[in-house]
């Protein structure tokens, strides 16, 4: 029988050309030639563009865009900041994020950044920040979507490569299953090592002409790093046909011969990025719970509480992630948290139900029955009500209290 992942590969061969994108941008005074004010003078480019916007339309209408007007105002003002005098005038770099924790960003070739919440959360500084957007705004103006369009002519063999990677990255199923119609290959394929290294070079020069701290990047790549060996993951972003993390961090090594990195250091902004970032912090801390990556969801919840240290929500959070990780030691570290956001808030449901569920499992009924209670009495009308009622019945036929 075929499948939807099946289905999927055989629209993608007939829609390729609309997923060739991943982003960035240019230095002043770079001997690469930009692109000229006419951007649309070949036929191959237009259908690029038209189908580009019509994905997008698509992929807005999925619920897959993280609702934050402020953050995105954030964003395109670096965007604008990192943008070389000499920028054609046709095309139109805007950023956007989507609501997912896996470590990928994209662009389509009519300037629209995609960055995912996951590489958001990762990030330290708003000079990561901007080496992020630097590289995806150089593959919109030195046109790499329209250059790898031309290259890729062995197509079935490359879908392969796609289907492999797809295959083994739930979280990238979960995006193709949404843009199944609408193009997941720029979410999920690449350039060649080439194009890669090439918005990596320019990416760092854009960097710093703009001010920020060029040495940033590398640290991005060490985060990502630790991501791999902590969590498990397969590669972090820049799917597909891009470089290994190792490979990409020893280009940027090599890159120090130029100058860049052994400069003194610049512009990181972190007290402002963490700032504008903390709601998605805690946002995204919440889907890495969902998807057992414990660690990273606790870094993200730690970064939120530097910001807003008495967050009745982020301590409830934090005894989520020791609660459903259930490792020795880690039910008496939740309860601890839970107290936390109960002294915070008493009225504050959602800890009292969780800490009768851990005494719950360790058999403490009448403990259990008492926290159970207590949260049906500070919401009665819970969306877990008849939940809660099925423990104290469990709870009652025990016995005890």
């Amino acid at each position: 029988m075929t499948t939807w992942l099946s289905k999927f590969f055989i629209l993608l061969f007939f829609l390729l050309p609309l997923g060739l994108t991943t982003g960035c941008a240019t230095l002043p005074g770079s001997n690469a030639s930009l692109v000229s004010d006419k951007i649309l003078a070949n036929e191959d480019e237009i259908m690029l563009w038209q189908k580009s916007e019509e994905e997008q339309r698509v992929l807005e209408s999925t619920g897959l865009i993280y609702p934050h007007p402020e953050l995105e105002d954030y964003l395109n003002m670096i965007i604008a900041k990192l943008q070389p005098q000499s920028m054609p005038a046709d095309l139109k770099i805007r950023v956007k994020v989507i609501k997912n924790v896996y470590l990928n960003a994209f662009a389509y070739p009519n300037g629209m950044i995609y960055i995912h919440t996951g590489l958001l959360a990762r990030m330290d500084n708003e000079a990561q920040l901007a080496a992020v957007l630097a590289h995806e705004m150089i593959h919109c103006i030195r046109r790499h979507a329209l250059r790898a369009f031309r290259r890729y002519k062995d197509q079935p063999a490359f879908l392969r490569v796609v289907e492999h990677t797809l295959s083994k990255t739930k979280g990238l199923q979960d995006i193709a299953r949404f843009m199944a119609i609408s193009g997941a290959m720029a979410a999920i394929s690449g350039y060649t090592r080439e194009l890669e290294a090439e918005a990596d070079r320019v990416g760092m020069e854009v960097m710093a002409a703009a001010g920020y701290d060029p040495r940033e990047a590398l640290s991005l790549f060490d985060h990502m790093i630790t991501e791999i060996e902590q969590e498990g993951l397969e590669e972090p972003f820049f799917f597909g046909s891009h470089p290994k993390v190792r490979q990409r961090i020893e280009n940027l090594q090599n890159l120090s011969a130029s100058g860049y990195i052994n400069r003194e250091p610049r512009i990181k902004n972190s007290e402002i990025f963490l700032t504008k970032l903390a709601k998605l912090f805690l946002d995204n801390a919440g889907l890495d719970i969902r998807q057992g990556h414990f660690q990273a969801a606790r870094r993200g919840v730690e970064k939120y509480l530097r910001i807003n240290p008495d967050d009745t929500r982020a301590y409830f959070m934090l005894g989520e992630i020791y609660r459903q990780r259930g490792q020795p030691d880690d039910a008496q570290k939740a309860i601890k948290f839970y107290n936390q956001a109960i002294f915070l808030d008493p009225t504050y449901a959602d800890p009292h139900k969780a800490i009768g569920l851990i005494h719950y499992k360790k058999g403490h009924r009448a403990l259990a029955k008492k926290y159970f209670e207590l949260c049906l009495q500070l919401s009665p009308d819970s969306l877990d009500k008849a939940y809660i009622q099925a423990y104290l019945k469990q709870c009652a036929q025990s016995g005890e209290g």
